[in-house]
Parts: C-alpha cells; sequence; structure tokens
C-alpha cells in the first residue's frame, strides 16, 4: 500500500503511526484547522491499519510459508 521505511522495525512502525494518529486526533480537537487535520488523520489511519495488519497477520504468514516451503524442500530431496 505504501512505501515501508527500512530503518525500523514493523512493529516500531505501528507504534510511531499509532501515537502519530492519536496526535493528529487530539490536534483536530484542540484546533481550527480541520481540513489538514482530517486528511492528516485519513492518511494516519491508513498507514496505522495497513501497519498493524503487516505485524499480526503478513509476517507470521510469511514465516509459516518459509517454514512450510523448507519442509517441502528437505522432504523431496530425502
Amino acid at each position: 500500500m505504501f512505501t515501508r521505511y527500512m530503518g525500523i522495525t514493523p512493529q516500531s512502525q505501528a507504534y510511531l503511526f499509532t501515537f502519530a494518529l492519536a496526535l493528529n486526533l487530539i490536534g483536530m480537537m484542540i484546533t481550527d484547522m480541520w481540513l489538514p487535520m482530517v486528511v492528516g488523520a485519513i492518511v494516519m489511519t491508513g498507514l496505522c491499519a495497513e501497519s498493524w495488519i503487516r505485524v499480526q497477520h503478513i509476517i507470521p504468514m510469511r514465516k509459516e510459508l518459509l517454514k512450510i516451503r523448507k519442509q517441502l524442500d528437505d522432504s523431496v530431496v530425502k
């Protein structure tokens, strides 16, 4: 969905995006800058959802697929 910054772990990205979304929502409550804040909240919601889905589902699924692929390769070789 979005380009991933590879300098920090996916778990840290998820926490960072969640914190940024919370700050954005607080900013929406206390300021009159609605249009930039709404746009920022929409973007941060997308980033936050994508990062948590990646951490909770996609990364464990890839690890499981690699493990299954290794088991298949080991069983074919023997």
